[in-house]
This record gives structure tokens, C-alpha cells and sequence, in this order.
């Protein structure tokens, strides 16, 4: 093989690992932390529905699923688990960090994701 076909084909399979690695290194030394990008996330989530159904998704660690009317998809925090039953109706807004649980017998339950986070 020629010179320059070796420094073609190592460029080939060297830059985009390079560019990778550089990517990850660049975002875990300037990026957010995972924790403030958690809370994003939760902050970001809005929805609200009746549970349809409840099942455990084995292709995602085994997370307990809440099915809702409106066809949403919701994962249970492992804490809550007990608190969330089919006929529930679930409403969470979106900048809150609370989950509302509205029971068949006109009990409210407020969940705070606040609560859920690893404490320093």
C-alpha cells in the first residue's frame, strides 16, 4: 500500500474518533453538570392524563410505565411507585417541579421531583 493511501485511510478512522473524544472532554469541562441538566428536564415536562395502564419497559432498566388517555408515556420515579394506581389522574405543568396525583376518591397527592434528587 502506498504512503498515501495509509495517511488517507488512518485520517479516515482517526479524525471522527479524535473529534468524539474531543466533544466529550470539551462538554464534560464546560458543560452543564448532569445534575442541573436533570432539573432541566423535569422543569421542561408538562402533562396531564388518566393512567391507562402500568407496565415495566425491560429495554429501559426495567422503568415503570404509566400509560395515560392522551397516549403520553410516563416513567415512574422508583419512589413513587405505590403512589401512582390505574384510574389516577396525573397533571404536571411545565417550570414546576410537582407532580399532581388526583385519587378515584378525591385525595390529592403532590410529588416533588426535588425530593428524588441525591442530596449533597
Amino acid at each position: 500500500m502506498k504512503r498515501i493511501d495509509k495517511i488517507i485511510l488512518y485520517s479516515i478512522f482517526f479524525i471522527p474518533v479524535a473529534l468524539l473524544l474531543g466533544f466529550v472532554i470539551w462538554s464534560a469541562i464546560f458543560g452543564k453538570p448532569l445534575d442541573e441538566l436533570v432539573k432541566e428536564d423535569d422543569l421542561g415536562e408538562e402533562f396531564t392524563g388518566i393512567v391507562d395502564t402500568l407496565y415495566h419497559e425491560k429495554q429501559n432498566h426495567n422503568v415503570k410505565i404509566a400509560g395515560l388517555s392522551n397516549g403520553y408515556k410516563y416513567q415512574i420515579n422508583g419512589s413513587w411507585e405505590n403512589e401512582i394506581k390505574k384510574g389516577d389522574s396525573l397533571s404536571k405543568k411545565k417550570g414546576s417541579f410537582l407532580l399532581k396525583v388526583y385519587k378515584g376518591n378525591g385525595q390529592i397527592i403532590t410529588l416533588d421531583y426535588r425530593n428524588t434528587y441525591l442530596k449533597e
